[in-house]
């Protein structure tokens, strides 16, 4: 087969895929939320219990004073969310402005717009509730572009898909592996408007030199330090953004400032900060963090165990 036609036929299957999001998205609400969401909680749950044995032994390790109860009810609850969180991303193809406005509130510091005029700003958040609306942010900053990180897929129709559904004329899509080059091409501004930049900092980060481990539900854990690294080498404000669900559909955003891009601070502590903030916003509610992707691949050396130990015990 060809080339061209190759390339035919991805595109044939990423339109087939875009109008059934559309016809998903067209749905009364009744019927995605009370029907197609615990349809599809039930078939991840009880028919192909997906990613079961890693959902419950993350949970396990994460909340060792938990009962066995306890850890099945979160288990539970994040099946629902789940498949909540497949329906709303599917739905994304059906979001205009208007709707985007309907579907999130905005919790702000009272300061924000000021301290985030005619500058560069960054945004940390994680895969906790519908992080794909996160970028909803520049409904609130429209002299601003968001350019949001993002890792390619393997799979070409399920990336190409993903990259239709998130696509807005006020975000730049760019390759986490092409990030810092992009950021310091664009550091004056894109088209006059300044950048605010949306990471996923929650990810299983490899090992790599300088990095630091960071003590995070219970688990020695490895952080992806971009921001960090952005925020201080250009002197930039750093937000940690929280997604709250409030019903289906419906999600507050909640910024709070960690780094001003001006103040003093210790190697590693900004991304420290992001960490002591997102294990708060998992604890107090755990079902929406995203259980099934596998953490934690990465064990520090028994060396820099027992360096990492020392350091904690001394906070």
């Amino acid at each position: 087969m060809s080339a061209k036609s190759k390339e035919y036929g991805l595109e044939v299957k990423v339109t087939l895929l875009w109008w059934l999001c559309r016809v998903v998205a067209a749905l009364p609400r009744w019927v995605r939320y009370g029907m197609l969401v615990p349809f599809v909680a039930f078939l991840f749950r009880s028919i192909i219990h997906y990613r079961r044995v890693v959902i419950l032994r993350q949970l396990q390790a994460s909340f060792p004073s938990y009962s066995e109860k306890q850890i099945e009810d979160i288990c539970h609850r994040y099946y629902n969310h789940l498949a909540e969180m497949v329906i709303d991303t599917l739905s994304l193809a059906g979001l205009n402005d208007k709707k985007r406005a309907q579907s999130t509130e905005f919790v702000l510091p009272d300061d924000f717009h000021q301290s985030i005029e005619g500058r560069n700003a960054v945004v940390l958040t994680s895969h906790y509730g519908l992080w794909e609306i996160a970028y909803n942010l520049y409904l609130q900053t429209p002299k601003h572009t968001i350019a949001v990180a993002y890792r390619p897929l393997s799979n070409k129709v399920m990336d190409r898909l993903y990259l239709r559904l998130r696509e807005n004329r006020s975000v730049a899509l760019v390759s986490s592996q092409q990030f810092m080059r992009y950021y310091v091409a664009h550091k004056d501004g894109v088209e006059g408007k300044n950048v605010i930049v949306g990471l996923i900092s929650d990810q299983n980060s490899p090992y790599h030199r300088g990095c630091c481990w960071h003590n995070f539900l219970n688990h020695d854990t490895l952080f992806f330090d971009g921001g960090e690294q952005l925020a201080l080498k250009f002197k930039l404000p750093v937000y940690y953004l929280e997604l709250e669900r409030v019903k289906a559909g419906h999600y507050r955003h909640k910024y709070t400032l960690i780094y001003d891009g001006v103040e003093e601070v210790a190697p590693h502590e900004i991304t420290e900060r992001y960490a002591r903030c997102l294990e708060r916003t998992i604890v107090a509610k755990p079902e929406y963090w995203l259980w099934s992707h596998i953490r934690w691949k990465n064990r520090p050396s028994p060396e820099r165990e027992e360096k990492f130990y020392n350091n904690y015990k001394s906070l």
